[in-house]
């Protein structure tokens, strides 16, 4: 196996993260440094990180390759943080600690993450070229004409110096609303690359004010096909996420 594809199975990162890691000289197999990208490596070679060992572990191999988790509001998506005890990890078992996640979800917000310790499953999941979109579903505090939000949103919003934009914008119909017709307070948005607090930046630059963002779909994924509370998380597969691979 090629060594970045190897050491992304390990757990070091992406295969991209991982091809930095070995072309700056900072991995070693059997003692030797290693910065040739082609190079090949067996699962009973001694692999070293920085100098310390990271050959692959019985027990990791018991461990599940993707957990799907729903974050509740108020927790981190970080490993630690020197400001903020409340992690997403303090809510998860010590078996998951090392575990990376696959996009972000920002400290007031809700909803579905993916971990894993697949590299590979990682960036198939955050690389732009995947195309793997996510849906989110606002609660708004004044119902909003959606039809010109749509269109702007879609069309693209100036904020920060960069353009955002949703690849589509719809009502929600999370519960029934008493509100003119063409007007909502519960949007359902669909990215296809999300960028920092993206929808929160979007709906400000609108002067429009967010009261929950609530990711509720990554992929194939969704959290309305299943029962999973907030705080828990369930093994799943990348069939789930990804869909059958074409054959």
């Amino acid at each position: 196996m090629r060594i970045n594809a190897f050491l992304a199975k390990l757990g070091l990162g992406s295969r991209r993260k991982v091809e930095e890691l070995v072309l700056a000289g900072r991995i070693k197999v059997n003692g030797s440094t290693i910065t040739d990208l082609s190079f090949q490596v067996e699962e009973t070679d001694s692999i070293s990180f920085d100098g310390k060992s990271v050959q692959m572990e019985e027990e990791s191999l018991k461990r599940p390759k993707i957990i799907a988790f729903n974050k509740p509001p108020g927790y981190l998506t970080s490993h630690e943080d020197k400001f903020h005890e409340n992690t997403i990890f303090s809510l998860l078992p010590e078996a998951f600690q090392k575990y990376n996640y696959a996009g972000r979800l920002d400290l007031d917000s809700r909803g579905l993450l993916l971990l894993s310790i697949d590299g590979d499953f990682i960036q198939k999941v955050t690389h732009p070229r995947n195309k793997i979109d996510k849906e989110y579903i606002i609660s708004l505090k004044q119902p909003v004409a959606w039809k010109p939000i749509a269109d702007e949103f879609m069309l693209g919003v100036r904020e920060g110096g960069e353009t955002l934009r949703a690849l589509a914008v719809k009502p929600a119909n999370v519960v029934p609303e008493k509100t003119p017709p063409g007007f909502t307070s519960y949007l359902s948005i669909i990215l296809k690359e999300g960028k920092k607090r993206q929808i929160r930046r979007m709906c400000k630059a609108k002067e429009m004010v967010v009261l929950d963002l609530y990711r509720i779909r990554i992929g194939k994924l969704d959290l309305r096909d299943f029962v999973l509370e907030e705080g828990k998380y369930k093994v799943i597969t990348e069939e789930q996420v990804l869909g059958k691979p074409a054959s």
